[in-house]
């Protein structure tokens, strides 16, 4: 990721970080859209020409960052336009088209691994959770996360976590109701390789033969905590096992490893902090867009964090 750099000296410059904290964030974010590969349609054919997924990106990031809703973009965004870099500030029927579009998710899951990076390469250890979004105000996971008639009404993002920095380099979202055990798959195998991550905590939702052979194959350790009815064997046969095993013999070493879990709640408690918990759109394409979305810029803002020393 290349582009604007801010210097890292001193805490005066710390202090002046944390006065423009949202300038700063929009700043590089704009710089990594513009350093991006994106493929662009051509013009041409009927109808009026296309708008240019770049500029777009960058006003659904400008939109989430300062929260302001579709609907009031076009009083906020030309006051901005210089800023962004954008050639013409799109309307907001053409924003909320091409928000709810599948072509977008993939653009967006890139530019999500490249501001997570940086710090990502530094990692050792990651965590591994999930995370409620509402469709409405007045509704929180915390609350109703137990609760199998609510799950409709709400969005779950599983996400890998590094417990240093905060960063997020891959979010899946599905709905409420879906488990947690097989998205770990995809968690670990697309963010894992050719990474230092040599541990990976999670809580009991993820437990199964599956997950720990996984986790081996990785090269990593799989902290994963047993269940409440877990069988204790005193000759474990497999991952799942010798994890009991170790967990029930020596759980002072176990909880030492396992305790960094926690630093995945304080990731989502810091994004939903900034950008709220709440996430509105017509499909499911679009809110997981704008979950990707609001994980970049929380990947940016805890980039700029670490270099700042915060």
């Amino acid at each position: 990721m290349t582009g604007w750099r801010p210097p890292k000296i001193g805490r005066s410059n710390y202090d002046r970080f944390r006065a423009d904290e949202k300038a700063v964030v929009l700043q590089e974010a704009v710089s990594l859209v513009d350093n991006t590969r994106i493929h662009e349609k051509a013009p041409g054919g009927r109808g009026r020409p296309p708008a240019k997924k770049r500029d777009l990106i960058k006003c659904l990031l400008f939109l989430i960052l300062f929260r302001v809703t579709v609907q009031d973009s076009p009083s906020i965004l030309p006051t901005y336009k210089d800023t962004l870099g954008v050639e013409k500030i799109p309307a907001p029927r053409t924003i909320y088209k091409y928000r709810a579009l599948p072509e977008l998710t993939p653009i967006l899951e890139r530019l999500q691994w490249l501001s997570a990076k940086e710090e990502w390469m530094k990692e050792t250890m990651a965590a591994a959770d999930s995370t409620g979004y509402s469709h409405s105000k007045g509704k929180h996971w915390v609350y109703d996360r137990l609760n199998p008639k609510k799950y409709r009404e709400f969005d779950k993002a599983h996400c890998i976590v590094g417990v240093n920095s905060l960063v997020i380099p891959k979010t899946i979202v599905t709905r409420g109701s879906w488990s947690d055990k097989p998205e770990f798959r995809r968690l670990v195998e697309e963010t894992i390789p050719d990474s230092n991550i040599r541990v990976v905590t999670a809580d009991a939702g993820y437990v199964s033969n599956e997950n720990f052979e996984l986790a081996h194959e990785a090269g990593v350790t799989a902290y994963i905590e047993p269940k409440d009815n877990a069988v204790f064997r005193p000759h474990p046969t497999n991952g799942y096992e010798r994890s009991v095993y170790f967990a029930t013999r020596f759980p002072k070493r176990w909880k030492e490893a396992y305790r960094w879990r926690v630093k995945v709640e304080c990731a989502f408690n810091s994004k939903k902090a900034m950008f709220g918990d709440v996430i509105r759109g017509k499909n499911a394409t679009s809110r997981r867009n704008q979950a990707i979305l609001r994980d970049i810029l929380h990947n940016l803002r805890s980039t700029m964090r670490e270099r700042y020393g915060a």
